[in-house]
């Protein structure tokens, strides 16, 4: 019996390789027929029929709201503190149900394209430990003897569990579907994840054989989450038919003994959950299973379940807590959250080629960015790590990925601006924030060359001051840290005036919680304000004790490898470890961040890393100053926080900044749906072309108004 050998997709129709797994009972031999198939994209999508969010809101009673599930349905949140709970249906029974009742997908929409019905594995390679073999026959020929393929214990064990006793099952599997060994048809199929799992049947989730607490862990999941949703908009709540409402709860314990947490942390640890490639093929489908051994549950439920249980810090043993902070980051994938907050996720993970960091998650990114990302593993590492910030330049104009930049984990002797996504980052490093919680480049246009051969990137923006202290690295909770916490703070704290205007006292207490206060919310908000703060850290200081009260109000005040620093002018901010005397702080058009940059010979810098600076988070660096009475708030809608201006003696909002003035007259403000640009862009009316950038932060046109910009 020889191996088996590939024959050759046909790249043209666009064939994949099918599995058609023989039956058989669990011991018996594993057999299979490979099969090639064109995989086309839909003639015609399937039509979403129901009335947009935004003209269902208008619809419902005062106080109710219109939020999208995970599933994709609507659910309808009734007001706060009612006792009313949230329901699938409209308050008004007189609403037709097609208005907002998610459609039931046809079992004919397999026939809009040109494939075998089939399912698509996701599990995870494991090691080349006790390796098992299948059999391929050739389906042309059943006479002919099969060919033997090696594949690894863990898939085997898969497929065992996966294979019905009377039929065949026919899946998509990479280790059989993929040829391995032909790099060119890798790098191929790989760019083709998007359409793979998306257009299968279902999707199915190997995390590997029964254990002793495995079935306690999945029904507690399955359990817990019946009792709430978890809605896009990145909130949450009681589930329509709760038995338990009160269970999304941050403060509300759960009735769980050590041992059923202690299940799900196992579970947690089982590889497949520590696997990069994998986060793709569950969210890209919502027909997705998850198998332990025989038991299995719907993908939603966990992801449900895990998103939420994330937020109840405050009642989650230590283990799970840490486990969760850092693997729940992938399931917040867009629209939940930015996709810069998914590579932070994938610098936890694990991966066998580091490539993978990136070409492991191209089928959550911006099919636009994915259309500038060549998947070749033949190119250095670092390369295809740069290439992702040349490819947000491009496409969106924006320079973010420097963001995830840091001088202390940078690629040896490669460019400074090309993020390093082999190292892990912990902790709460302001570059990483979910949510677009910041524009310190307000909005404008980035302006970067790359200059080769070599590979320096200029780029345009505004050095504003230069570091002269910088503080011990910080590590640990606000009671850990309370003895550098003291010796920063203002000596006088009632009296001195910050650089930007306001006391000082109340800058210094924004850096500690990177900007997580209230005052720049809109509407009911759960965060302390910065007076609140300030007030709470004069009275320990002067006292000499830490109570209860301002601990809990320093909550989101933690540090894992940062240091606080100022500059010669009197700015306060914090930053990863790396920093150093002479550094400057800088904002860069296109980055959200202001960025601190170490400058080098012949009028180059290097990146040190991005930083958190009171009074130039939100475009101070790049516009006039906004006069009183009118302040910044950030409403946040679709995981963007938007500037809005409010006027503090009348209560007016505007949503257009009256700093600016009015827009150019090719130019008008529209709402998008696009889960990958803001809920509101900028559309040029001779053109039609969109973008996320207002015009009137062009390089130009800040110049215009009188600011300096500098070339780096």
């Amino acid at each position: 019996m020889a191996p088996y050998i590939y024959n050759e997709l046909e790249a043209e129709v666009g064939e994949l390789r099918l599995v058609d797994l023989q039956p058989g009972s669990y011991h018996d031999t594993l057999q299979c027929n490979n099969i090639h198939c064109p995989l086309l994209e839909p003639k015609a999508a399937a039509k979403d029929e129901r009335l947009p969010i935004s003209k269902l809101q208008r619809s419902v009673p005062d106080g109710w709201i219109v939020e999208q599930t995970l599933e994709g349905r609507y659910l309808f949140m009734s007001p706060r503190h009612s006792g009313i709970p949230n329901s699938w249906k409209h308050p008004d029974a007189n609403i037709d149900e097609k208005t907002y009742e998610l459609p039931k997908r046809s079992a004919d929409d397999a026939s809009l394209w040109h494939v075998p019905p089939y399912e698509a594995l996701s599990y995870t390679w494991g090691t080349t430990d006790n390796e098992d073999y299948v059999y391929v026959a050739d389906p042309a020929d059943p006479s002919q003897t099969s060919s033997w393929l090696r594949v690894r214990a863990n898939l085997a064990n898969a497929l065992r569990h996966l294979r019905y006793p009377d039929r065949q099952r026919t899946l998509w599997v990479d280790a059989i579907s993929i040829n391995q060994a032909d790099i060119h048809e890798r790098g191929r199929q790989v760019k083709r994840m998007s359409q793979i799992y998306p257009l299968s049947d279902s999707v199915i989730i190997w995390i590997g054989p029964e254990s002793e607490d495995s079935k306690l862990a999945l029904k507690t999941l399955r359990h817990f989450s019946e009792q709430v949703e978890y809605i896009i908009t990145h909130r949450w709540g009681d589930a329509p038919n709760a038995q338990e409402r009160d269970w999304w709860r941050d403060g509300h314990r759960l009735p769980y003994e050590a041992k059923t947490w202690k299940s799900i942390v196992s579970l947690l640890h089982r590889p497949w959950f520590e696997r990069v490639w994998v986060l793709q093929e569950a969210l890209s489908s919502d027909r997705v299973l998850l198998q332990c051994g025989r038991d299995s549950i719907p993908w939603v439920n966990v992801r449900k379940a895990l998103l939420v249980l994330r937020q109840k810090t405050s009642v989650l043993p230590p283990d799970i807590r840490g486990r969760l902070f850092t693997y729940a980051r992938g399931l917040m994938a867009p629209p939940l959250a930015s996709s810069e907050h998914l590579l932070l996720w994938t610098r936890n993970q694990k991966c066998t080629d580091p490539h993978d960091r990136i070409y492991g998650i191209l089928g959550l990114l911006d099919p636009r960015i994915v259309a500038k990302i060549e998947v070749d593993y033949s190119i250095p590492v670092w390369k295809t790590y740069s290439r992702l910030v040349l490819a947000e330049q491009e496409v969106y104009q924006k320079l973010n990925m420097l963001n995830h930049c840091n001088i202390t984990t940078r690629c040896e002797e490669h460019p400074s601006w090309g993020p390093n996504w082999e190292q892990p980052i912990e902790g709460a490093n302001t570059g990483y924030l979910s949510i677009r919680r910041f524009y310190a480049s307000a909005r404008s246009s980035a302006v970067a060359k790359l200059i080769e051969p070599a590979y320096h990137l200029q780029v345009t923006g505004r050095h504003l001051d230069t570091i002269c202290r910088v503080s011990h690295s910080l590590n640990g909770t606000f009671p850990e840290v309370i003895d550098e916490i003291f010796d920063w703070t203002p000596r006088e704290s009632r009296s001195d005036i910050y650089i930007s205007g306001g006391l000082s006292i109340d800058a210094y207490v924004e850096v500690l919680v990177r900007g997580r206060t209230s005052d720049r919310a809109q509407g009911n908000n759960p965060c302390p304000s910065i007076r609140q703060l300030s007030e709470h850290l004069i009275q320990a200081i002067a006292s000499g004790e830490l109570d209860e009260e301002v601990t809990r109000k320093f909550k989101d005040c933690f540090f894992v490898n940062e240091c606080l620093f100022s500059t010669r002018e009197g700015y306060l901010g914090i930053s990863a470890n790396g920093l150093q005397e002479g550094d400057e702080v800088s904002v860069i058009l296109g980055c959200d961040f202001p960025m601190i940059l170490r400058p080098g010979h012949s009028d180059q810098f290097e990146v040190v890393g991005p930083c958190f600076v009171h009074g130039l988070m939100l475009g101070e660096a790049l516009k006039p100053p906004l006069k009183p009475p009118w302040r910044d708030v950030l409403p946040v809608t679709r995981g963007w926080a938007l500037s809005y201006f409010i006027n503090g003696q009348t209560g007016e909002i505007l949503k257009d900044d009256p700093r600016l003035g009015p827009l150019p007259n090719i130019w008008e403000e529209i709402e998008t749906l696009d889960p990958f640009l803001p809920p509101f862009v900028f559309r040029n009316k001779e053109n039609g072309h969109v973008s996320m950038n207002d015009p009137r932060m062009s390089a130009e046109a800040i110049k215009q108004r009188g600011t300096i910009l500098d070339t780096f």
